[in-house]
């Protein structure tokens, strides 16, 4: 890749949140990359790449989506003949998943904790030709162990509570719920919000998300 020329993506993932927050952190980035396509799924993601593929540089690819997985959308990209660049940003695929995507060809690995000013510094140095993988598995594997301490720490009941947030339950609805007071129900978010680091029922949501607590 030439310096300045213009880094043209599909984004596949089903999240809005997280496609909302890679689309500000790659216009904010400077390193000229353009979204030319959003996907929620395999299907859309494939009906993509058969019409316009060749219009692309470069897939920025989920691994968990609502019908399959971006193993689904990496096998279509060698069934078309198409030659791209391909970076999965996840948070759901384990070690050994990750191992198996790089034997498969693609790129490069983020998780999904990764911080946003990375991302278009990883997507420009890919397609300059250097595979960014091996720092990103250890990253992972560091992860994945740190939020299984944190879940461990975690109660039933505070697991609970953080599936019903998820879901946009308000304190009082999930009192209701759980048979238990709405000061009840947020002093246990204040005790969740310290384990976990984070700071308000958004940021918990995003946390959840990311871990798999909930999909």
């Amino acid at each position: 890749m030439g310096e300045g020329r213009t880094i043209r993506i599909l984004l596949v993932e089903d999240q809005p949140l997280c496609r909302l927050g890679v689309r500000m952190a790659l216009t904010n980035s400077g390193y000229g990359c353009v979204l030319e396509s959003e996907a929620e799924d395999v299907r859309q993601a494939v009906k993509f790449l058969e019409q316009h593929g060749r219009d692309i540089d470069l897939i920025l690819l989920d691994y968990a989506l609502p019908d399959g997985t971006g193993k689904d959308v990496i096998d279509a990209v060698k069934r078309l003949g198409l030659d791209l660049k391909i970076v999965m940003l996840s948070g759901e695929a384990g070690g050994a998943t990750v191992q198996q995507l790089l034997d498969s060809g693609i790129n490069g690995f983020m998780s999904k904790s990764v911080r946003p000013d990375e991302i278009a510094t990883v997507l420009a140095s890919v397609m300059q030709g250097h595979d960014f993988t091996h720092m990103n598995t250890m990253r992972l594997q560091q992860d994945v162990k740190s939020d299984m301490e944190l879940l461990n720490s975690l109660t039933r009941r505070e697991m609970d509570i953080i599936s019903l947030c998820a879901a946009g339950k308000s304190a009082k609805q999930i009192a209701e719920e759980l048979d238990i007071s709405a000061h009840t129900v947020e002093n246990h978010k204040d005790k969740i919000f310290t384990k976990l680091g984070v700071k308000s029922t958004s940021e918990l949501i995003l946390y959840a998300f990311r871990v798999g607590l909930v999909s």
